[in-house]
């Protein structure tokens, strides 16, 4: 004979401390929100109680009370994307330490799945949204900024609107990965991120500049997306087109670029120079590691909540933060470091040779 299942036990309520007290529960609901009307000696009394009963505030009600829900709203496009979890990671850790709680949406690149998200999470009502925005949600978005919803724009930004956003800005990163890769005789090939994305739009136009302004010619663009398949076909274009040093635009597409060149048995560093995005740990385990153009997602994400955090507070915000992007050397370009390091020490005896001389 089956045992019978023990019935879940009921949550204790104030009700439950004002019987185990034999006080009142408008007495039991003062004492707990430290009104000062409550004597020292029985908020103590109460608070003993509701430990001995384990007692746990309700959180619809308490957010009633204050009009405040401790929640936010975090919309990102990919989360198998390690650049994204990395992002969410980093905004929950910070809500944790504030104690405030995370609803995380996955939009998959979709417009319509961010527009349907935000309208869940203002019918949720929620303290504020940290979204990484699809420029087809660009009116949804400014509709609940609009109407007083703080919102927060991570990684990604939003023409013709003025709301805070946190973003990496691609020069410093991307100046010193062509600077490298040209020190060698190399034929350039870039794997750019999509169109309709503020990033992939930036990244390109910066490369593109960069290239103009060096008098770099031949160079081979391969228009893409944030996905790994996207790195894959592009390396095969770029390598077909004569490219031998390769920039990838985003994480995924660092990925379908290793997939692609270990297919074909090439010899990172030596037969291609390859240059990856994000400081992805699969990257540091590649033979040779990985040089890469890193965003520093992780105070990406602690930024866009506090600022966020200020916007609920009613608190004036910056509003564009930009984080710089840092490139880290590795084995992936050694052909390329090799060549740099040469002619930096030519650079330094052409400067001896003329300092001994005048």
């Amino acid at each position: 004979m089956a045992s019978a299942i023990p019935a879940k036990k009921r949550a204790t309520t104030l009700k439950d401390i004002a019987q185990a007290t034999k006080l009142s529960v408008s007495t039991i609901s003062r004492a707990l929100s430290n009104n000062a009307s409550i004597p020292e000696s029985t908020r103590r009394r109460v608070l003993e109680a509701a430990e001995l009963l384990n007692y746990r505030p309700n959180a619809q009600a308490r957010a009633l009370r204050k009009s405040q829900t401790d929640t936010i709203g975090l919309l990102v496009p990919n989360i198998e994307n390690p650049y994204f979890a990395s992002l969410a990671a980093a905004v929950q850790r910070r809500a944790r330490r504030a104690g405030v709680s995370t609803i995380l949406t996955n939009t998959e690149e979709n417009p319509d799945l961010v527009n349907q998200a935000l309208d869940a999470m203002d019918d949720q009502r929620l303290d504020g949204i940290v979204v990484v925005p699809h420029f087809q949600s660009a009116e949804k978005v400014a509709e609940l900024a609009g109407r007083g919803v703080p919102v927060v724009l991570a990684d990604r930004n939003l023409t013709h609107t003025e709301l805070p956003s946190v973003t990496s800005d691609p020069l410093p990163g991307m100046t010193a990965a062509v600077d490298l890769l040209t020190s060698a005789d190399v034929s350039l090939g870039y794997l750019s991120g999509p169109q309709d994305t503020s990033t992939g739009r930036e990244r390109l136009t910066t490369f593109e500049a960069l290239c103009v302004d060096r008098g770099i010619t031949g160079v081979s663009v391969y228009y893409g997306g944030y996905q790994q398949e996207s790195g894959y076909e592009g390396v095969r274009v770029l390598l077909e087109q004569g490219a031998n040093a390769i920039i990838a635009g985003d994480c995924m597409m660092t990925i379908g670029a290793l997939e692609a060149i270990h297919e074909r048995k090439l010899k990172i560093g030596e037969d291609l120079q390859l240059i990856g995005f994000d400081d992805n740990p699969i990257f540091r385990l590649q033979n040779p590691p990985l040089t890469i153009i890193d965003q520093n997602v992780a105070r990406m994400g602690e930024v866009a909540f506090d600022i966020l955090q200020r916007l609920i507070r009613g608190d004036k915000v910056q509003n564009s933060v930009r984080i710089p992007t840092t490139l880290m050397v590795k084995g992936s370009t050694s052909r390329s470091a090799s060549a740099a390091r040469a002619a930096e020490k030519n650079t330094r005896r052409t400067r001896v040779r003329k300092q001994s001389t005048s």
